[in-house]
């Protein structure tokens, strides 16, 4: 690993990782140089591209001193952003995926908002070839881990801005070899730990749906890496949560909640794909852990509720 260029302390270290972005790369790049906040560094790390993102990412170096670019053989993301985190020198740090976007505000209003305090969140926008459409989130503040289980405080990755020290404190970094759930882990024992999340009610990242390479893509192999992480978190949660309705909170939200619709809308979406008596034995498969979930989590477990329902009935005719 090779380091192009040399730092000044910053406020706020933005870490990039970078795999064959090149067709959005500018875009994110262009996105962290025009905050108005300034006192920041761009860690950008190239895991191995083979692809023209290591000539994008030099043109930018050469203009502008804040962004720091490494790189590296190929290593996985969370190798990668931990890389970063080690790297990093600012008092916080935010994560952006390379083909996403910041609002120009982004830096400014996080910085603001967190005051010296660990964990601060913002909202985040869809964007497709459809257009872009706001997430829905509420914007909960305080203790947030049992809500973020439910997905109904559900930031995206992009949307964070959290205290290194307290990362080091904690030993909290991203599964190596986990592709799949690694920000679900990272980001549930932050708030794992921290009971004072500060929230910015204000949409200011943009996460981009269906470029080439993305990691949401779809497939029914990500259920059992689902529950994988799933059941880490759980692990995780219960080796380190004291309060027992806290502990018990936060793993009946995945229990009564998350792990069946992580199951229940994957067989959904991939419903038209595939054959029916392959679909039916799938189900079948997971029933043992979709039968558990209750309707503790308001219209998201009706609309669960609903889906379940409808499958059993086009399975069963």
């Amino acid at each position: 690993m090779n380091l192009e260029g040399v730092r000044n302390v910053p406020k706020v270290s933005v870490i990039m990782p970078v795999y064959n972005k090149a067709e959005r790369l500018r875009f994110s790049i262009e996105s962290v140089l025009k905050q108005t906040y300034k006192d920041f560094e761009l860690i950008m790390i190239n895991d191995g591209s083979t692809d023209n993102s290591h000539e994008i990412a030099m043109e930018y170096k050469r203009k502008d001193s804040r962004i720091v670019y490494f790189r590296q053989k190929n290593q996985g993301v969370s190798i990668t952003r931990n890389n970063a985190i080690d790297l990093a020198r600012g008092e916080y740090i935010s994560f952006l995926d390379a083909d996403d976007v910041l609002h120009p505000d982004f830096l400014s209003k996080m910085v603001w908002k967190a005051g010296g305090e660990n964990v601060c969140y913002c909202g985040h926008s869809f964007v497709t070839a459809k257009g872009r459409k706001k997430a829905r989130i509420h914007f909960a503040e305080g203790d947030i881990l049992e809500k973020f289980l439910l997905n109904s405080c559900n930031p995206h990755l992009n949307s964070w801005l959290i205290k290194k020290e307290f990362l080091d404190k904690f030993g909290i970094r991203f599964s190596p070899g986990v592709s799949w759930g690694e920000d679900m882990i990272f980001f549930s024992k932050v708030l794992t730990n921290e009971m004072k999340v500060l929230a910015v009610h204000d949409y200011l990242t943009e996460y981009h749906i269906g470029q080439p390479g993305s990691l949401s893509e779809n497939s029914m192999d990500k259920i059992t890496k689902d529950i994988e992480w799933m059941d880490t978190v759980k692990q995780y949660i219960c080796s380190r949560v004291k309060d027992p309705k806290r502990r018990s909170d936060a793993i009946s939200a995945i229990d009564s909640y998350r792990i069946a619709g992580a199951i229940l809308y994957r067989l959904e979406r991939n419903r038209n794909l595939m054959d029916k008596e392959d679909l039916k034995e799938l189900f079948s498969s997971y029933e043992d852990f979709i039968r558990i979930f209750n309707l503790s989590n308001g219209i998201r477990s009706i609309k669960l509720m609903l889906v379940y329902l409808k499958m059993r009935v086009q399975l069963l005719f």
